[in-house]
């Protein structure tokens, strides 16, 4: 389980909030009665706030994994649930309350749609690489307009551990992000991990930010993370930057034994 907030350019008035919990867990093979397989079960709440819009995702997941080798998995899983689009005019100001069509439209809007995220992964115990379609039907929005429609994002991220000695571990990663008429978004993260405990890492997101990560492992199961962005484009000068800190509790036993027991990926 998963829960975290992340507070974008701080100092802006009306800046960007994102607030999630997750949890995922997979149904034991013994129920199954199989070992090269298994299945995963999950869900999460998302919500985002902006300005006058709100953003709220609620999805139930399941997954299949299956043993591809001695230490290799591939899994596919999907997503699917509603999505809740709101937009309010409270603390909005207009030059023509009059004459403006939002204006006078209503104080509130509210959309809900379905939405279906479908995704595949390889796995073993030192990497992972998955690509997935959030909102993978382009559903129109009539009510908004008949050009209107939830655009589908393209997904693809993948890691890599390297033993640097008995205690020590290198792990960078990358994340990859595409959405129609907009250019293609990353970001690259290295993180070091001592003890499998402690992780100090950095970021960098094209042409926004530059991040610092920490994560502390507590009481074998429990996690707590930071991470700070330093903005280095145009919005430096009216924010402070952006900050995120995120809970975990993980009873995944990645790395014991000669077999992978869960997915997660730390």
């Amino acid at each position: 389980m998963r829960a975290g907030y992340r507070l974008q350019w701080a100092g802006f008035e009306g800046n960007p909030g994102t607030a999630f919990i997750n949890g995922h867990g997979k149904i034991k093979p013994k129920l199954l009665n199989r070992r090269e397989w298994f299945m995963g079960v999950g869900g999460r709440i998302i919500s985002d706030e902006a300005g006058p819009f709100t953003f709220i995702r609620l999805e139930l997941a399941w997954s299949i994994h299956v043993k591809l080798s001695r230490s290799l998995y591939g899994a596919f899983g999907i997503f699917a649930g509603m999505a809740q689009s709101r937009f309010s005019l409270s603390g909005l100001t207009f030059t023509d309350p009059n004459n403006d069509p939002i204006a006078t439209g209503g104080s509130r809007v509210s959309i809900l749609a379905p939405t279906i995220t479908p995704g595949l992964l390889i796995y073993g115990k030192t990497f992972f690489i998955d690509f997935s379609m959030q909102d993978a039907v382009p559903l129109r929005l009539k009510d908004v307009g008949n050009e209107t429609s939830l655009s589908t994002h393209f997904v693809m991220k993948g890691a890599k551990s390297f033993k640097l000695s008995r205690r020590s571990d290198l792990i960078p990663s990358i994340n990859l992000r595409y959405v129609k008429a907009a250019p293609v978004a990353y970001e690259i993260n290295v993180m070091y991990s001592l003890d499998k405990r402690y992780q100090i890492g950095v970021a960098y997101r094209n042409n926004t930010a530059v991040a610092g990560l920490l994560k502390i492992r507590l009481f074998g199961s429990f996690t707590v993370a930071y991470a700070y962005d330093y903005i280095i484009n145009n919005l430096k000068y009216g924010t402070s930057g952006s900050h995120e800190i995120m809970i975990g509790f993980n009873t995944c036993d990645l790395g014991k034994g000669k077999n992978i027991r869960c997915a997660a990926f730390n």
